[in-house]
């Protein structure tokens, strides 16, 4: 026997151990595209026959590496420490594939994807994942307050612009619904209506009120199947004789519990089921009867060496999960330098409790974009010394996700507005800070994320405030300085070009089309936002802008002002002609050219400075929800 032959036997081994731990066939899950390993244990408590077939081969492994020794010993003498070497990294990794694969029955592996996500690797095994969250917390502690990771837990087309959607019931009652970024994604929030109901979130209940006669009439207080009587209700979604209830755990580990409820008598919901996630909630999307959940959480491993961290009870203590079930390593994401991300899940409303897919991607965390087929995460990135912004691109279909690529692009940005896709590109609006003042740009990426068009140098000195994304052009505001209203042409994506701008006082927050020519501002008519500012802006001519008419509206006494930095809590409606926000009071405008901005109802509210206050619609009904009271008003026939 040479050395050759025994390391050949060795390498034999190693291959075997490789193929060993790879399911295959039934018991794989692979059908196609779909991949879930879910191997669950027989009645009476007998092994599934992984289980015996990795214990039957480790103890054939170490057997055959028990006898390769002794004829090392034998034969080659002084290859002896070697030859034990490599003997002992056998068994370790024997050890992985059994932990690996017992572990299984806890596991919930997701979708096949990709091995990567742009420049983030899926992980190899949960070594590599904790060996990548021990390196980040290191790193963390030698640069900032050993607190900070014991307190992380208390921390937490037209198609294409956001529009507050009209619906009709069966009755054909008009009511508005969310003012939502994409048209056709729903967005979860505060204060949801059927048309014959107002549903709101109240102090860690909901509050359904019954508007099917116009004036608010009775009131149901229906408080969630919480498991933790302290749970707290985020955010909520209404639709189809579902409701879909999101709330946050907070203890050792935050967690995402969302509770899907049937509604066809609504002052008796009954539960269909949950779905919960690790992590403290932070977004959510809804296509159809799919819904996507984004949440932010952290790895801790420093409590647990890693032998300890590996044992199959240990995973999910530290291991994100989904519904119960640690998410499979080859799910996660990983970069440089981090023990935080974002752990996404999907599920239908209707079986809450059966994941369709998982992904974690370590990111450390950041803002969601969603088209109406892809997700786009994207954060700051300090990494190359300079500010930049990593988006990263997932997409998904029937809540089935498949990871694509990551970019970056110089600057941070400053709107969620300010990132947009359409006809299969991403259009980004960045402001980066290079020397003494701010300079803004505007990118486009193809479906593979490569940048194809550019313009750079825009407006120097300024920093983009609002955006909007409507067909063939562009419309933002930046401030500083002049405030300028600008127009970009974006047809031909590998050639955007600047076509207008206009100088006006104040800067908007928020732009919303209004017409085919006509954008609507939102946002203060002063540096020291002492008045809110309403602006209609001609742009029949995109490289003539005008400022066709302005109102000024005193909020001296208002200090919180929530569509400042939600747009969810603005309801714009040209078909009905209603502007309607919350500044101490609610304030709801119409608009038409001769007379501009004309005062419809100001109601006073009971909570000043408070945001979740939503203004709604049913017909000639009009309702000012939140925070416990509902305020009514009919509207001019």
């Amino acid at each position: 026997m040479t050395k050759k032959d025994l390391f050949d036997g060795l390498n034999y081994i190693d291959d075997q151990i490789i193929e060993e731990a790879q399911p295959t066939g039934e018991s794989a899950g692979y059908s196609d595209e779909i991949y879930v390993k879910n191997h669950e244990t027989h009645h009476g408590g007998k092994e599934d026959k992984n289980r015996k077939k990795h214990k039957k081969f480790a103890r054939a492994a170490k057997a055959l590496a028990t006898v390769a020794a002794v004829l090392v010993v034998a034969v080659l003498g002084t290859e002896v420490v070697r030859l034990n070497n490599r003997i002992d990294e056998l068994e370790t990794k024997t050890a992985n594939v059994i932990s690996q694969n017992n572990a299984q029955n806890n596991v919930y592996a997701g979708i096949k994807s990709g091995a990567k996500l742009g420049d983030y690797e899926s992980a190899s095994d949960y070594g590599k994942l904790y060996d990548v969250a021990k390196k980040a917390e290191a790193s963390i502690r030698n640069t900032a307050s050993g607190d900070l990771l014991e307190t992380a837990d208390a921390t937490g087309i037209m198609s294409d612009a956001s529009s507050t959607n009209k619906q009709e019931s069966a009755a054909n009652t008009e009511y508005s619904t969310t003012n939502v970024m994409t048209e056709g994604v729903d967005e979860s929030d505060v204060v949801k209506t059927d048309g014959k109901y107002i549903y709101m979130v109240e102090e860690g209940q909901i509050s359904i009120t019954d508007i099917s006669k116009g004036k608010p009439g009775e009131e149901t207080l229906f408080r969630p199947d919480f498991e933790v009587p302290s749970d707290t209700v985020e955010e909520l979604y209404i639709s189809d004789g579902k409701m879909l209830i999101i709330s946050n755990h907070a203890g050792d580990k935050d967690e995402t519990i969302c509770y899907s409820y049937d509604i066809a008598d609504p002052t008796k919901p009954v539960l269909i089921g949950k779905a919960r996630q690790d992590g403290f909630y932070n977004t959510s999307r809804k296509i159809g009867n799919t819904v996507y959940v984004f949440s932010d959480t952290y790895i801790k491993t420093s409590d647990m060496n890693k032998n300890v961290a590996l044992q199959e009870d240990n995973l999910e203590k530290w291991v994100p999960q989904v519904n119960g079930k640690v998410i499979s390593y080859d799910c996660f994401y990983i970069g440089e330098n981090t023990y935080s991300g974002t752990v996404i899940s999907s599920f239908d409303v209707d079986k809450p409790d059966k994941t369709i897919d998982a992904k974690c991607i370590m990111n450390n965390s950041g803002e969601v974009y969603v088209s109406s087929n892809a997700m786009y995460l994207y954060h700051s990135d300090w990494s190359a010394s300079r500010e930049l912004t990593k988006i990263s691109k997932i997409s998904f279909e029937d809540g089935v996700m498949k990871t694509g690529e990551t970019t970056s692009v110089n600057g941070y940005l400053n709107d969620k507005f300010a990132i947009n896709e359409q006809g299969g590109y991403l259009y980004v609006l960045p402001t980066s800070n290079t020397g003494s003042q701010p300079v803004n740009s505007l990118h486009v990426l193809d479906k593979d994320m490569n940048e194809v068009g550019v313009i750079n140098e825009i407006a120097r000195g300024e920093s983009i405030y609002a955006a909007r994304f409507v067909g063939k052009y562009v419309y933002f505001i930046t401030y500083r300085q002049t405030d300028p209203f600008f127009v970009a042409d974006i047809s031909n994506p590998t050639a955007p070009k600047l076509l207008g701008e206009l100088e006006v006082s104040g800067f908007s927050e928020y732009l919303h089309m209004w017409d085919d020519t006509h954008v609507l501002g939102i946002g203060y008519g002063d540096s020291q936002q002492s008045k809110i500012k309403l602006t209609m802006f001609d742009v029949s001519d995109p490289t003539k802008p005008v400022e066709v008419n302005q109102k000024l509206i005193d909020s001296s006494e208002s200090w919180s002002n929530e569509f400042v930095y939600n747009y969810k809590a603005i309801l714009a409606d040209p078909e009905k002609n209603m502007i309607g926000f919350t500044a101490n009071d609610y304030y709801l405008y119409s608009y038409d050219s001769e007379n501009g901005f004309s005062l419809l109802e100001q109601q006073a509210l009971t909570y000043k400075n408070t945001e979740g206050y939503r203004g709604i619609y049913k017909d000639n009904d009009f309702y000012v929800a939140g925070n416990g009271e509902i305020k009514h008003f009919k509207l001019a026939e």
